[in-house]
């Protein structure tokens, strides 16, 4: 079975067009959790992984924080400093 950053990049791939037409990393990153639509794509790759029953809402949570994580730390917008 995949792991859960395997099926959040999986997750992060399918729902990249959908995001850069509406910006919805804006609101993930606002609201710091997954929409609808999102959170209905990460229950499918996890169901089209294997997963099942207590085993599979574990891994729809892990798998949607890692998601949320990563598009949050790519939305990081703030300023590295230099080394001085």
């Amino acid at each position: 079975m995949p792991t859960a950053r395997e099926l959040a990049d999986l997750v992060l791939e399918r729902r990249r067009l959908a995001w850069e037409k509406a910006d919805q990393t804006t609101a993930i990153v606002a609201t710091e959790q997954l929409g609808p639509e999102d959170q209905a794509e990460v229950r499918r790759v996890v169901a089209e992984a294997g997963y099942a029953g207590a085993e599979q809402e574990e891994m729809v949570r892990h798998v949607s924080a890692l998601v949320v994580g990563t598009v949050m730390a790519l939305d990081d917008n703030i300023p590295t400093t230099g080394a001085d």
